[in-house]
């Protein structure tokens, strides 16, 4: 297992392919695992990195607070450990976040920037239902009814009345061994909570491809809008049956996504 030592954080990550670098970075709770489903398609074309947050997945989950601002430091560093100049920067939810983060604080390193399903703040809203979450976690440990309760939140209506697929998804999320600890699921909730770059997204020079699942309930497509609004050079796509989790409930319709914002730029 390839572990990176980067401001004094173990970070587990891992790389798939030849091409151009594509980092993805992974959302709240979510570790390199949750792209899983799109790795084979996007890695013919790429060199994914892939990799665990800090507080997350197989990396290390250091005492004290945790920022977006850490977990883009992060992510440069592992750039830097890997002898990667510059990358195409994909960020999910949270992800977003730090993908945001990394684009304002430092453009030289950012090719292409890919936003899906994310904001540039959160609203009073979710971080209502992102603490109670974290209370629950905290309180009552992982459960099939706290990953049900996520399930409304992450999948469109169709996808949660096929109790196959359901089924199947708590099952192994229960499984996984590397579940976050609910004090990496805090720490992660404190970030993005307090994080707010909506001044600053003029400030994002790389050319900026927005992803939005129209079902999307939890980071809404006007979230989406809001950024190609502000983002100069962005153009949005909303994908119609879809909702937060896109990659894990239709990675065809997110991989074809990427691929052809992709393609468009090499035609240029």
């Amino acid at each position: 297992m390839p572990f990176a030592k980067i401001n004094n954080v173990s970070l587990y990550y891992d790389t798939y392919g030849d091409g151009a670098p594509l980092v993805l970075i992974a959302g709240l709770g979510s570790d390199s695992m949750s792209w899983f489903n799109v790795i084979e398609d996007l890695s013919r074309n790429n060199k994914l990195i892939v990799f665990d947050n800090r507080g997350c997945g197989r990396s290390d989950y250091p005492s004290g607070k945790i920022t977006i601002e850490d977990m883009a430091e992060d992510t440069v560093g592992l750039l830097e450990y890997l002898k990667i100049d510059k990358a195409n920067i994909l960020g999910h939810s949270m992800g977003g976040y730090i993908a945001q983060e990394i684009a304002i604080k430092y453009p030289e390193r950012v090719n292409n920037l890919i936003l899906v399903s994310t904001a540039a703040n959160t609203t009073a809203r979710n971080k209502l239902i992102f603490k109670e979450f974290s209370e629950i976690l905290n309180t009552d440990g992982y459960s099939d009814l706290w990953f049900k309760s996520w399930i409304e939140w992450l999948f469109t209506e169709e996808v949660q009345s096929d109790t196959s697929f359901i089924d199947l998804f708590i099952s192994n999320a229960l499984k996984y061994p590397y579940l976050q600890k609910p004090s990496g699921f805090d720490s992660q909730v404190n970030a993005i909570n307090s994080y707010d770059c909506r001044s600053n997204l003029p400030l994002i020079k790389a050319k900026t491809f927005i992803i939005s699942g129209s079902e999307d309930i939890l980071i809404t497509p006007e979230n989406s809008l809001f950024l190609s609004e502000k983002i100069p050079d962005s153009t949005l796509e909303i994908l119609n049956n879809a909702a937060h989790s896109i990659q894990v409930e239709n990675p065809k319709a997110f991989s074809e996504a990427v691929l052809k914002f992709q393609k468009s730029l090499v035609k240029k």
